[in-house]
């Protein structure tokens, strides 16, 4: 899976910029060095001079061109020598007037072996996370951070089982969710009172996929219902920017809709849920929502067709147990 256009062209410019870089800090340093040491100038457009003679000789058919070829890599080598003598002398590093790349294995393009290099994939990554809206929490929360000794392991005798068990259930649930994603077509609704985890797990899933190469976005509905409106009303100056912040709602691998039942419901906003939802399903584009409210008050709360459309298509998973954040704090 590939990420976005957009995060490959933002990248793309930041190598221009750092290969700007590179070649300017590379010349300030050949100047600093050439005031301090002429005979190092000299020496460095001898050995320039003689690389442009071997390839001109390479191009052509001349009888002894093999000699003279060999004669000047020779003179090259030992001009190399004195320059590495000089610069050491003198106080310099031995690369300081050679390129120095933030990454020496695609020095800086960004590709190695016609592929994208590590250090590109990296910094993909961080601006899936940033995009995401989940930058903070994918600092520290994985499901390698899962901690399930917060929840008790005495058996529950409303479900029959332990807190603990019922909550590996889940986990493994999210898991799975993760490693089906490209080939399966479900969608997750978290449900529960606050503290219980919901957030944090929607985290440990959009960490992996934003790794694989998805696109995550993580908002509350609040926030969705104040951008829907103020694009359709048109209360920004920078409509087009709202434009596309709007459109990736839609079109987004998985979308993180945070703490559903919070807003002010309108039938603005049973509308604009609904067609979020809807339109997100016939694209076969994944969901995730959180919310406070059990599937009852759900269903009192928004519209016939919204709810038909949660309870229809997305796996509701209640999550029990204790504060989890009451828990942290009191355990420091």
């Amino acid at each position: 899976m590939a990420y976005d256009k957009e995060l490959y062209q933002q990248v793309a410019i930041e190598y221009e910029e750092i290969r700007r870089h590179d070649r300017q800090d590379l010349e300030e340093r050949r100047q600093k060095v050439f005031a301090n040491v002429p005979e190092l100038e000299e020496i460095e457009n001898e050995i320039r001079g003689a690389g442009l003679k071997i390839i001109k000789l390479a191009a052509t058919g001349t009888g002894d061109r093999t000699e003279r070829v060999y004669a000047l890599r020779d003179r090259q080598k030992a001009l190399l020598v004195r320059r590495k003598a000089l610069l050491l002398e003198n106080g310099f590093a031995e690369d300081e007037l050679s390129m120095r790349y933030l990454c020496d294995k695609c020095q800086d393009t960004g590709v190695y072996n016609d592929r994208d290099c590590d250090c590109f994939k990296r910094r993909l990554i961080i601006k899936a996370f940033e995009k995401s809206n989940l930058s903070l929490q994918l600092r520290d929360q994985s499901f390698k951070t899962i901690d399930m000794e917060l929840y008790s392991k005495d058996v529950d005798e409303n479900i029959g089982i332990s807190p603990y068990d019922y909550m590996s259930n889940i986990v493994g649930i999210c898991r799975k969710f993760v490693y089906d994603f490209d080939t399966d077509n479900t969608n997750l609704l978290f449900w529960g009172a606050p503290g219980l985890g919901k957030t944090f797990l929607s985290t440990c899933i959009a960490k992996e996929l934003i790794k694989e190469g998805h696109s995550v976005i993580y908002e509350t509905a609040y926030k969705i219902f104040s951008m829907l409106e103020d694009f359709k009303f048109k209360r920004t100056e920078d409509l087009e920017k709202l434009r596309g912040q709007t459109q990736k709602l839609y079109e987004c691998d998985l979308l993180i809709l945070d703490d559903l039942g919070t807003e002010f419901s309108t039938n603005y906003t049973n509308a604009a849920l609904f067609d979020i939802l809807n339109s997100r399903l016939i694209a076969n584009k994944k969901t995730i929502i959180n919310t406070n409210l059990s599937p009852e008050e759900l269903a009192k709360k928004y519209s016939e067709r919204v709810f038909s459309r949660i309870i229809g298509s997305y796996r509701a998973l209640k999550f029990i147990g204790n504060d989890i954040r009451l828990l942290k704090s009191v355990n420091k």
